[in-house]
């Protein structure tokens, strides 16, 4: 009888422990106290996978250790190494999954392989900050069956004139700043003015620390191929819709394919010249991401175009270690007369994000510490960090760093102990909030410009700017925006046309590239005449159906 009472009030103070740390779900500032006094539970551990390719979390920072003491929760972290679909596909066929999963540009397959919880319910009963944070933008979560099935990494907040510029302009054509100095900072506008200035840099210095000159980068692996995918449409003055085109026509969109037009053909026939003047990297073709970034942080590129997510890790290395070195954006068009469109509309991405998934065993646990990421104090300390640490306030409530501050945050290694940028791919506020005050750090005006480094600041005066981002044109709304990722039916017509146009370029792209100039009408003949075999109009008519959806009901 004395062992069963015993027992009993080991089980009951395990519970209150437990229902201790479970709590902590309300709007107030992260407590560096645990509220169970001397009782504190065994910390859950849940695994996640994130599609960024960040270094490995290194056990202990100091936003990660306020984060686990709260919630008592710690993530079990993996990140993208490879191939994203090949990793999905895995994943997929063998049926085991992460407790939380972002699946990226692969989200649609997880969704239509039954891969995530639906979680309208669990943010309903156990989530309110969830609920705050994404606001009017849930509705447009919801997918063809009505449930929302994961949850978008960046969440917009304030329209019009205070939309959130990240930083820096997220995509472009990059080039070396040391060879805009070489030439006293030029204006350029077009594709041909940008290669004629990578030559004639090249041909001055054909070596750079060492090794040969690389007057253009790229990579083709897997679902990284965007860099050499995407381009055509954004000289030609499109966004980033990724998937397809969308045209204004009487009031609506009308959606097209961009891979067999004359905006692709001229740039692949563009690069093709490039390739035969010898400034293109001959291993793009065949080498990995980390074989890429090496390339890229070797300060021999003088080029590429690509995504920031993807080479913002050798932008930061070569920032602080090789300013010169590094890159800086610039919007191209293939004629001057063409208005760029490379800055997105204002919109929260609704085509990926973090999702519950199915092998998950506490679903309610997991949407708890979710709903503690989207807390804002939380949300503060992931951007901006500790109070008087690394950030202050100033008698008007405007946030701010100081020079050392600043200079701390330069540093990898700090930003690696400080740990916010690892909790990046959950849910995290964008733009601006009520007081003014930007949600992400690197957005807030005067601290962007503080940032910045003494070629930056050249750069900055002889172009007349205040940032980079003045050299891109302000987004003009497309209220469908974007159509990548939509969701096609598996196994349907308009997924099996995806695949196999996928297919074709793979195969096309490097072949249209590498081929000789008097080859190059002959090899780009024989890939369009494959692409017009592809049951293009179902794909067509699937992306459509969303965009007309999206407008009639957004």
């Amino acid at each position: 009888m004395k062992a069963s009472k015993k027992a009993i009030f080991v089980t009951l103070i395990a519970v209150l422990a437990l229902t201790t740390a479970a709590c902590s779900q309300s709007d107030s500032k992260p407590s560096s106290t645990n509220s169970g006094g001397n009782v504190k539970a065994e910390p859950k551990e849940y695994s996640v996978f994130i599609t960024r390719s960040l270094a490995d979390y290194p056990g202990s920072t100091r936003v990660g250790d306020i984060i686990d003491k709260e919630t008592n929760v710690k993530l079990k972290r993996e990140y993208l190494v490879g191939d994203l679909d090949t990793k999905i596909g895995v994943m997929i066929a063998s049926g085991q999954y992460p407790d939380l999963l972002d699946g990226g540009s692969s989200t649609s397959k997880l969704i239509n392989a039954g891969a995530y919880l639906p979680l309208d319910d669990l943010v309903d009963e156990y989530a309110p900050n969830l609920k705050k944070l994404y606001g009017d933008l849930w509705n447009k979560l919801k997918q063809p069956d009505g449930k929302v099935y994961f949850l978008p990494a960046w969440v917009p907040h304030e329209e019009g004139d205070k939309a959130p510029l990240l930083g820096t302009p997220q995509t472009g054509f990059w080039i070396q700043k040391a060879v805009m100095k070489e030439f006293n900072y030029p204006k350029i506008q077009t594709l041909d003015e940008y290669f004629d200035l990578i030559e004639k840099y090249a041909k001055k210095y054909p070596e750079i620390e060492g090794g040969k000159t690389i007057g253009f980068e790229g990579i083709m692996e897997g679902s990284r191929k965007a860099d050499l995918v995407n381009p055509p449409f954004f000289l030609a003055g499109y966004p980033n819709d990724g998937v397809a085109i969308a045209d204004k026509v009487d009031g609506g969109f009308k959606v097209d394919t961009f891979q067999d037009k004359e905006m692709s053909k001229r740039y692949y026939q563009k690069l093709n010249e490039v390739n035969a003047k010898g400034l293109l990297d001959q291993e793009m073709f065949v080498m990995n991401y980390d074989q890429y970034i090496a390339k890229l942080t070797s300060g021999r590129v003088l080029g590429m175009s690509d995504q920031r997510y993807q080479v913002g890790k050798a932008i930061d290395i070569l920032d602080n270690e090789k300013p010169e070195r590094s890159f800086m954006p610039l919007p191209l068009v293939y004629d001057s007369s063409i208005k760029e469109q490379y800055t997105p509309p204002l919109t929260m991405g609704t085509t990926s994000g973090m999702g519950i998934s199915k092998k998950a065993k506490d679903p309610v646990g997991i949407i708890k510490y979710l709903d503690y990421i989207a807390k804002q104090d939380t949300q503060i300390l992931l951007s901006w960090g500790e109070l008087d640490v690394d950030y202050k306030v100033n008698e008007q409530g405007r946030f701010y760093r100081t020079d050392e501050m600043i200079t701390k945050f330069k540093d990898p290694e700090y930003k690696k102990q400080w740990g916010g940028d690892y909790f990046l791919g959950m849910p995290i506020s964008v733009g601006y909030w009520v007081d003014g005050n930007a949600a992400r750090a690197d957005n807030q005006a005067e601290l962007l410009t503080a940032t910045y480094n003494a070629i930056d600041k050249e750069i900055i005066k002889a172009y007349g700017i205040t940032s980079y981002n003045d050299l891109f044109s302000k987004p003009e709304p497309r209220k469908y925006f974007p159509l990548f990722g939509v969701a096609f039916e598996k196994g349907g017509k308009a997924e099996l046309t995806q695949q196999k146009m996928d297919e074709l370029m793979t195969s096309y792209i490097p072949q249209l590239i590498l081929s000789k100039p008097a080859d190059y009408n002959k090899v780009w003949d024989e890939y369009v005449e494959k692409f017009k075999a592809l049951d293009t109009k179902s794909y067509i008519d699937e992306l459509q159906k969303a965009v007309d959806f999206r407008i009639k009901n957004w």
